[in-house]
Order: C-alpha cells, then sequence, then structure tokens
C-alpha cells in the first residue's frame, strides 16, 4: 500500500468517483461526537487566515482507498475501504457551502464548489457517477436530496419526506448551514469570507489517502483497521517520534524510556476525562496545554503530533527565536523527554492538588467551566513552585477575574486567545524589566484590558448586576452553589468556631418562587399597572442572590413554598451555616418580614462578602457612563 497526504481540493477535484461499498455501515456521525469537532477545526483555520495569522494544515483524518476494475474510457472509481464517515460529512459540508455560494451570488465560488462535489455530466456513464462520493445503499436517497436542493429553496425544502428529514445526512447538512450563517455574523464582508473557506479548503486540508495495491487485502486490511482495541492516541505517535530520533545503544534508549516515558503508558495518562464538553485521554489535555504553553499559541487537540514536531524541529534548527526567561527550551530529543515529564508533574499538582487551596481552586475552576486558562496555570505552577504564597495569590487573582465574568454574564468564547496573549505579556514583561514577575504583575495585565471579551469587572459594576439582575435561572445552580459556598465562608466570624460548609446542599428561595398564596402583595389603593410593575418587580428579586441561601436536602422540600413566619425558624433551628446566620440575627432584632427591600439589603450585605473573596481589578473603575448604576451602587453603600 502507498500513503500519502493529499489537499482536500486535489482529492476531489479531478473527474472521480468514491463508492462506498455495501458492506459498510450506514452514516452515524452526530454533532455532539462529530460535526462540532470538525467545524471548530475548520472556523479555527478560516478565522486565522482572515486575521492574517501563520494557518497550519489542518489533519483531517485518514482514508483507505481501492482502485476499481473499470471499463476502458469509463470514469475513475474507487472504493473506500475505511474513512467513509468523514469522506461523506466532508461531501456534505463543501454542499452546504456551495449552496451558501449560491445564496449570495457568488457564481465563480459556486462553481468551484460544486467541482469538488459533482461530476460533469458530460463525462459520465451512469447516473451515480455524477457524485464525487456515492454512499452505501441506505444513504443514498437522503444524500441525492442533499446534493440536488438547496436550503434556501423554500419550496423545495416543504416538498422534502419527513423520512429523510429524520435522516444523519439531512441533520447533517442543517447543522452546517446553521453554523456558516452564524458564523457569517462575525464579519461584515461575505465575498471575504467566502474567498477565505475557499483557500482553506484548497490550501489547508489534508487527508492521508492509503491506496490500496492489487497484491493488498482489502477486506484484512478493514477488519484491522476496525478491530476492537486501545485507540492510537497523539502521545503514542509522539513516543514513537521521539525514540525513533534518539540516537545511542538499544540499553541506552531503553533506559530513557523507563526513566522519562514509561509513566506516561500507565492507565493513569490514558484515562478519558472531561475538558468542556469533550472527553479525551489525560494525557492528550496534558499535551495540549504544555505546547500552547511552548509555543505561546492555542493549540487543538487534533494538531497534537503535528505541532509537537514542528516545535522539536524548531528548537533544533531555531533555538535562537524561543524566549527563555523563565525555562530553558529543550535543545535536542533527550532534554524534550526531560521537559515532558518535568511538566506532566506540574499537569499533576494543577489536576490533583494536595494542598487545601489548590483543591478549592480546582474546584471553583471547574464550577466556572474554564479549562482554557491551564496553560497560564502551567506556567504560574512552573514561575512559583516553591513560592506557595505567591502561587496562592495568583490563584485568588485568576479567580476573581472568571468569577466575576462569570457572574457578569460575560462572554468566555475568545478566552483561549487571550490567556495565550496573557503569557506573551508575562513574557515580554519579564524580559523588558529584568525582573522576577510577581503574581501582583499578572493582576496588572488582567486589569488593563477595556474589552468586553477580556476585561475584568469592576466592583460598581459587579454590586449592580448581583443587586438589580436575577442570577437563579441565569446561570447554573451548580455555579451558583458555589458562590454562595464562598460567601459562607466569608461570613465565618473569629469568634465562632469554623465548619465548613457541605458541599451536598441544594438551592432555597427565601421568598418561594410560587409566592403568590403565603406572600400577598399589598394591592389597596393601587391601579393595575402599579400592581403589574410590584408584580414584576418581585419575581425579578426574587432570583437574585440576596434571596438564595443553602439548606440541606431534608429541610429545603419541608419549607419550600411556606410563609415566612414557619420558614424562618425553621432555618433558625436546623442550619448550622454562617450564610443562614443572617436570619438569626434578624430574628433577634424582630424583623416581622421578609420583601422586598429584606431581598436588597441581604444582597448589598452578599456583595460586599463576594469581594473580600473576589478581588477587584487594580485599574480605576471603568466608566459606565449609565446613572442607573451609579444609584445602584450608591444604594448598595447606603
Amino acid at each position: 500500500m502507498e500513503a500519502h497526504a493529499r489537499k482536500l481540493e486535489r482529492i476531489f477535484d479531478s473527474t472521480v468517483t468514491y463508492q462506498i461499498p455495501l458492506f459498510q455501515r450506514p452514516y452515524v456521525w452526530t454533532e455532539d461526537k462529530n460535526w462540532c469537532h470538525l467545524w471548530d477545526d475548520i472556523v479555527d483555520v478560516t478565522n486565522r487566515y482572515l486575521a492574517n495569522e501563520k494557518c497550519r494544515s489542518h489533519f483531517l483524518g485518514a482514508v483507505v482507498l481501492e482502485r476499481a476494475n473499470n471499463a476502458t474510457g469509463s470514469i475513475e472509481t474507487r472504493q473506500v475501504i475505511d474513512g467513509q464517515q468523514r469522506f461523506t460529512t466532508l461531501q456534505i459540508l463543501l454542499i452546504a457551502i456551495r449552496d451558501l455560494c449560491g445564496k449570495y451570488n457568488s457564481s465563480k465560488l459556486y462553481d468551484r464548489f460544486d467541482g469538488l462535489v459533482s461530476n460533469k455530466r458530460s463525462k459520465v456513464d451512469l447516473d451515480e457517477e455524477a457524485y464525487k462520493v456515492w454512499p452505501t445503499n441506505s444513504d443514498r436517497l437522503a444524500f441525492k436530496v442533499v446534493h440536488e436542493i438547496s436550503s434556501y429553496d423554500v419550496n423545495q425544502m416543504a416538498q422534502i419526506d419527513e423520512k429523510i428529514k429524520s435522516s444523519q445526512i439531512f441533520k447533517a447538512y442543517q447543522y452546517f448551514t446553521r453554523m456558516l450563517e452564524l458564523w457569517f455574523v462575525e464579519y461584515d464582508d461575505i465575498d471575504e469570507c467566502l474567498d477565505a473557506l475557499w483557500e482553506v479548503v484548497r490550501e489547508y486540508l489534508q487527508i492521508v489517502v492509503i491506496d490500496l495495491q492489487s497484491q493488498d487485502e482489502a477486506q484484512v486490511i478493514f477488519e484491522t483497521l476496525n478491530a476492537r482495541g486501545t485507540q492510537l492516541l497523539p502521545a503514542d505517535l509522539i513516543k514513537n517520534f521521539l525514540f525513533r530520533k534518539l540516537e545511542g545503544s538499544e540499553k541506552e534508549v531503553e533506559q530513557l524510556y523507563n526513566e522519562y516515558w514509561l509513566p506516561f503508558d500507565s492507565d493513569f495518562w490514558r484515562e478519558e476525562v472531561s475538558q468542556g464538553r469533550t472527553k479525551r485521554p489525560r494525557i492528550d489535555w496534558f499535551l495540549q496545554n504544555y505546547l500552547s504553553l511552548m509555543l505561546q499559541d492555542d493549540i487543538k487537540v487534533s494538531h497534537l503530533f503535528d505541532s509537537f514536531k514542528t516545535y522539536v524541529y524548531d528548537t533544533e534548527d531555531n533555538y535562537d527565536k524561543f524566549d527563555n526567561s523563565f525555562f530553558q527550551h529543550p535543545k535536542n530529543t533527550t532534554e524534550h523527554l526531560i521537559a515532558l515529564k518535568q511538566f506532566s508533574k506540574l499537569y499533576q499538582l494543577i489536576t490533583q492538588p494536595k494542598d487545601e487551596r489548590g483543591a478549592l481552586f480546582l474546584y471553583r475552576l471547574e464550577a466556572v467551566g474554564t479549562a482554557t486558562v491551564y496553560p497560564l496555570l502551567l506556567l504560574a505552577t512552573k514561575l512559583w513552585q516553591s513560592q506557595p504564597n505567591e502561587l496562592y495569590q495568583f490563584l485568588s487573582i485568576l479567580e476573581s477575574y472568571l468569577v466575576r465574568r462569570m457572574v457578569c454574564g460575560m462572554t468566555s468564547k475568545n478566552y483561549n486567545r487571550y490567556f495565550t496573549d496573557v503569557i506573551k505579556e508575562i513574557y515580554r514583561i519579564a524580559k523588558q524589566s529584568q525582573k522576577v514577575i510577581s503574581a501582583q504583575d499578572v493582576h496588572t495585565i488582567l486589569s488593563k484590558s477595556n474589552s468586553d471579551s477580556s476585561r475584568m469587572p469592576d466592583d460598581i459594576e459587579l454590586k449592580a448586576n448581583l443587586l438589580e439582575r436575577p442570577i437563579y435561572g441565569r446561570i447554573a445552580q451548580y455555579k451558583i452553589r458555589m458562590i454562595l459556598e464562598a460567601m459562607d465562608s466569608a461570613a465565618h466570624h473569629n469568634k465562632a468556631e469554623y465548619m465548613p460548609i457541605q458541599r451536598n446542599l441544594t438551592i432555597e428561595h427565601i421568598l418561594p418562587e410560587k409566592w403568590e398564596k403565603h406572600w400577598p402583595l399589598t394591592k389597596e389603593g393601587k391601579s393595575a399597572e402599579e400592581i403589574l410593575e410590584q408584580e414584576a418587580h418581585r419575581n425579578l428579586l426574587k432570583n437574585t442572590i440576596g434571596n438564595l441561601t443553602l439548606l440541606t436536602h431534608s429541610l429545603n422540600p419541608a419549607i419550600s413554598n411556606n410563609s415566612w413566619e414557619i420558614k424562618r425558624p425553621e432555618i433558625v433551628k436546623y442550619s448550622k451555616s454562617n450564610l443562614n446566620r443572617y436570619f438569626q440575627i434578624e430574628a433577634e432584632d424582630s424583623v416581622g418580614e421578609w420583601n422586598e427591600e429584606s431581598i436588597l439589603e441581604r444582597t448589598a450585605l452578599l456583595a460586599d462578602l463576594f469581594v473580600e473573596v473576589w478581588q477587584a481589578p487594580l485599574a480605576k473603575p471603568r466608566d459606565l457612563n449609565d446613572d442607573k448604576v451609579e444609584d445602584v451602587y450608591l444604594a448598595i453603600d447606603v
């Protein structure tokens, strides 16, 4: 067999049809497991191209092909022995792009993309030869419909059979059409976007094509490729690459393996763990974060092996271009093995901390749901591994940045790029000032941005969000629980014994979500409009943080929708948390009701506790130019 890396455009541009044999399974790829990752990778390359950044060729996987015996003069035909899911998906994506070109009247690009999914009718004898890829029997009808209709033709779409609409092929077409349209919203120039898509397809998307020769047994190869067994990981390719490069005796190579690589072959590193919505072997995540730090770039998991090879060759050939402000980059293969082992230990300290502060940070980070900070965490752990106080201060600052933005409803979409820029800025400061970097320097960096995509909210904005903006229903309950737990810890008084709060408590509304029965509004003397406004205000405030607390699984349902006269004594009687001591104090002060004013007062108190836990940016407060927000802040102070 022969294997060659081919550009996507070259594979589909010639007059050829790729037939998927009847014994292959139907099309089964899905959005969560397959389409979204393919789309994320392709749009990432396209965004880099549009931004005039350096683009790497993106590897889309491999296919195994076998040349079919055709009659002389007929169209070239190949059977897809392995990789049919990938080939079919790529065709559906190209069809979606083609149809988008038609919608925006780009006839030139429409013809180009159509040439990648269709063979000219004048050059084929059989109808199925008009398709670049001809699926297995059960998928052909749906594929023909997708190929021949346009999602932008309302009449055609209305006539499609429901069975076709429920097929994975049609769903894939709808998914890529939808994602393309959403992506286009981010840019003003549609023609530029379409041109960029064409250039990416033409130059930067690659597939390894394995062509079987006549003596190769296609079925045996197919069974081998699809046999049950452990999937080959990027780490396996990296291992093979490094140890093939090593020079020395077999004994010396074995010694290096035992000393530096052996742990990576354990079940621990191959165990699949979640990071965001994706689950991959732990070593994949480590390598991604390690390379992102070393290359100061956002490295995709799908690029790990290619990025690692590039890094190795660059350190061998262009070592002077690497910044060694904080640590020496490896110069040879042995040093790469040493560095991998060293940073893997740091990664374990981050992901499996043995100290209390590190464990608390990880718990809160998992609640925030942001994994793109790990390269920065690797750098910080490397810098301050022998200075725990400095490291803990850094963790507090980073935690403040993430939690403040989460509470204020700010996007985490560009965090991967932003934290890469933070790493670059840390390097720049160290190089320029020739000083030891401190956690306070990182605080300064995180405080500098004025962009909504990356700025750190100040106390004015934060307190305004807590006071008048519902938090329950806006962010996930486990995130709210984490915030309330932090408030409970901050409310601890040094005169009391310390009792850490349980992490399995449930969120309870003091003023119930269904308050109408036991918490009536005073309607006397009010117009219908005033009553509606009062109800709307109460429904808003009931979901703010001042109306929320944490209770046990048994206490919560026992008092849930009851009146204040029933709820407060039960909370005071059974809850031992610092968070609920507030109601005991208020009971002693004989406050006889829980209303909008009470919620606002408690929100102000919790907001003060919030800023104790998660410190503000160093920069001066942002000028919001918003009288309402300023008034809210003044109300809190009062």
